[in-house]
């Protein structure tokens, strides 16, 4: 419920800031310019949120997550800065690695006892953030890396709804 709140206050805001075009003061403008006149990552990423929650197990759905959140950012500053090879739409090597090697740890922390997930799901995370293009990877990364992993979970055995792994004291005082 709180998340289905937050993703109506985020679609009235972004409501009133596409369609009536109420200005933004510059301090608060802090949009990618193909957000400008668009829908913004947050939206997307609630969407998701909400949608791997119903859908997948809680270590999948929280894997999936961490996975957009962690990876994309690795990618994009180790790219913007280190980035020299150029392999899709301005997407650097450089990035994919650093996402990819983060994709990796992040999965490692949270599912370590289940290696064919997390490792799967660190792959299709780190390929699907190269690859999406108009569609929000803050949309695909998690649905596609969630669905990988939900099937490979599901192929194995592991059922993955508890607060799994190393950080389980952090994740049952957040729940």
């Amino acid at each position: 419920m709180v998340l289905t709140a937050l993703f109506l206050l985020l679609m009235e805001i972004e409501y009133v800031r596409l369609e009536v075009k109420i200005k933004l003061p510059s301090f608060l403008d802090v949009l990618r310019p193909r957000e400008r006149n668009n829908v913004t990552g947050a939206i997307f990423f609630v969407a998701a949120t909400i949608i791997v929650f119903a859908a997948f197990d809680y270590g999948v759905a929280l894997l999936a997550l961490f996975l957009t959140v962690f990876g994309d950012l690795a990618s994009a500053l180790i790219g913007i800065k280190f980035g020299k090879h150029e392999i899709f739409r301005h997407k650097t090597m450089e990035g994919f690695i650093a996402g990819l090697i983060t994709n990796l740890l992040v999965g490692w922390m949270i599912i370590p006892m289940y290696p064919a997930v997390f490792i799967t799901m660190a792959i299709v995370a780190s390929v699907v953030e190269l690859l999406t293009g108009k569609l929000d990877d803050n949309l695909t990364v998690p649905l596609f890396a969630g669905f990988t992993g939900q099937v490979i979970a599901y192929s194995i055995g592991a059922t993955l709804t508890g607060f799994p792994g190393p950080l389980e004291p952090i994740f049952r005082l957040l729940y």
